[in-house]
């Protein structure tokens, strides 16, 4: 008799209707935010688990999994994920290329514009009375450098929308050839160079072994005191201590983070004191692929993975 397979979305409102019809096309679906708690007790009903990064698939939570042969990310990264048990396990693990591209450069900069000129600080004292343009005088982004480190898809889609500015793009990729930084306009620089350099840092990489605690007091020492850092990857890449210092001690002017070491963000976060007293850390929830056609993109794209693996594997 063929077992009918059944499809978990753990995040309802980050899979459209058209990726629950894409799922229902082969699969019997539950949409609903488990606990984790009840995650962890129905788990073994399902043999498919669409997720976004707010459910932690781990160890534990795979051991329950009996039945489950897909886990679908709706997202690029996949550190939320025991990845190397869930492959022990004849686990498949679907993750996005692409779908969230352009949603994470305007994010980026979208919070670059924020802190450069100010906009936070000047909504924030304009809806307590004041009319105070002087304390907001922001800076321009044409002729300034931006440093993108990770010049894959997003740091190039980025780096084509500042040039738009008038931004002069230096990059750092150490996995790319010499055409791929001309071919897109980029000045190739090592990292410490384009720390240096660039009034602009914003962080496209993977979380690994390699990146993770990358940007640390010593590579925040390098940064002009005018710099503004930018973090759309993931959080663990910034020590995050390390930066509420340096912004403290004026090393560097500004930064705007959507990812974080831990999340969601505590209140008790040093980053969240700080911003709290100073208009030169803006921070947001992790909204960077949040769009309403990144959502819809994402979910078809993970569907259509998991689809066509059941579809190989009957054959």
């Amino acid at each position: 008799m063929k077992t009918t397979l059944k499809t978990l979305i753990t995040s309802p409102a980050y899979f459209d209707q058209d990726a629950v019809r894409a799922f229902e096309a082969f699969s019997h679906v539950t949409v609903k935010q488990f606990s984790r708690e009840e995650l962890l007790k129905n788990i073994s009903e399902y043999h498919i688990l669409a997720i976004r990064v707010d459910t932690k698939v781990d160890k534990e939570l795979l051991t329950h999994a009996k039945n489950l042969k897909v886990i679908a990310t709706a997202t690029t990264g996949t550190d939320h994920i025991d990845i190397a048990f869930a492959k022990e396990n004849g686990i498949e693990v679907f993750s996005l290329t692409g779908a969230n591209t352009t949603a994470t450069a305007e994010h980026a900069l979208a919070l670059l514009l924020s802190l450069s000129r100010k906009i936070p600080a000047a909504h924030t004292s304009l809806l307590h009375g004041n009319w105070d343009r002087a304390s907001f005088i922001g800076t321009q982004l044409s002729g300034k450098k931006l440093g993108v480190v990770g010049f894959g898809r997003i740091g190039r889609e980025i780096a084509a929308r500042a040039r738009a500015f008038g931004m002069q793009i230096l990059a750092y990729d150490p996995y790319l050839k010499d055409a791929d930084f001309a071919n897109n306009h980029a000045t190739k620089m090592d990292m410490n160079a384009l720390l240096q350099e660039a009034d602009v840092i914003t962080l496209h990489v993977l979380l690994t072994d390699e990146t993770r605690g990358f940007i640390n007091a010593k590579k925040l020492a390098l940064l002009k005191p005018t710099a503004i850092l930018l973090n759309c990857s993931r959080g663990e890449v910034i020590v995050e201590q390390d930066l509420v210092h340096a912004l403290q001690h004026k090393k560097i002017a500004g930064a705007a983070l959507d990812v974080f070491s831990h999340e969601p963000l505590s209140q008790e976060s040093e980053l969240i004191s700080y911003a709290k007293s100073y208009d030169n850390l803006v921070l947001t929830p992790h909204i960077v692929g949040s769009t309403w056609e990144a959502i819809h993109d994402a979910g078809l794209a993970v569907a259509a993975q998991t689809k066509a693996f059941f579809e190989k594997s009957r054959n």
